[in-house]
């Protein structure tokens, strides 16, 4: 009675006629509420440490795999089938009970929907990470390579590194800002706050092309963001 009355208030301008199909709504939905019996013995009944269907989803595939892997099926096995509208195919016991999802998560739905977005000039880059810190998708992000390392990347990338700059840890490292063209919104925001001006706009379709490469590599880069001041800017 209480959404029968809230319908009257909110539709009453628009004449009786439509106040009372919201309302013949209402009680056709209250007529097709469909009973599930659920048997009293499933209240004690107790989580199956076997279970490879919920539970393998957000833990990995067996006991102890790491988060990635968690992701990584989950992706499989949940993500993709609704992206592909065959969500309602899964049964209950897919998912994990209250809903929840593990991290990491988007690598596996790369949407690259921006037109345009940024490339670094690293001879302008003056290391601040104001670009990375603003970056709402984390599209953006510092690299900190060895000189192993660096060898080791791709020549795209070894070109656009230079010598960490900042004294102490930073010294036995390389930098480098890798953008994610597929990640990136276009949203400029790393453009407009740069002290620099390091970063401009181009085609999302010749940057992706470009750096695809550099942004796989970087991701296997070991996170060494513990040797860094994180109270500044530059460390957060």
């Amino acid at each position: 009675e209480l959404l029968k009355g809230s319908i009257k208030k909110m539709y009453g301008k628009k004449g009786d006629k439509v106040v009372q199909m919201n309302i013949d709504g209402v009680n056709a939905s209250l007529a097709g509420i469909v009973e599930c019996q659920v048997p009293s013995a499933w209240a004690d009944l107790e989580a199956d440490d076997g279970d490879t269907s919920a539970a393998s989803v957000l833990q990995g595939e067996e006991a102890g795999t790491s988060a990635s892997a968690a992701a990584a099926a989950f992706a499989r096995k949940i993500q993709q089938p609704c992206n592909n509208l065959d969500g309602n195919d899964l049964p209950v016991s897919t998912f994990q009970a209250g809903g929840r999802v593990p991290l990491g998560t988007s690598q596996y739905e790369k949407r690259g929907i921006a037109i345009n977005v940024p490339r670094v000039d690293m001879d302008r880059c003056t290391q601040c990470n104001k670009c990375s810190l603003i970056c709402p998708h984390a599209a953006v992000r510092p690299f900190l390579l060895s000189q192993q390392e660096l060898d080791a990347a791709p020549a795209s990338f070894r070109d656009g590194s230079r010598a960490a700059i900042g004294g102490g840890v930073l010294d036995n490292y390389h930098y480098r800002v890798q953008v994610s063209p597929l990640d990136c919104t276009g949203c400029e925001l790393c453009v407009r706050i740069c002290p620099a001006d390091a970063l401009k706009l181009e085609g999302a379709a010749k940057v992706a092309e470009a750096e695809k490469e550099n942004w796989d590599y970087a991701l296997t880069l070991p996170d060494r963001g513990d040797e860094i001041d994180k109270t500044t800017i530059k460390g957060s």
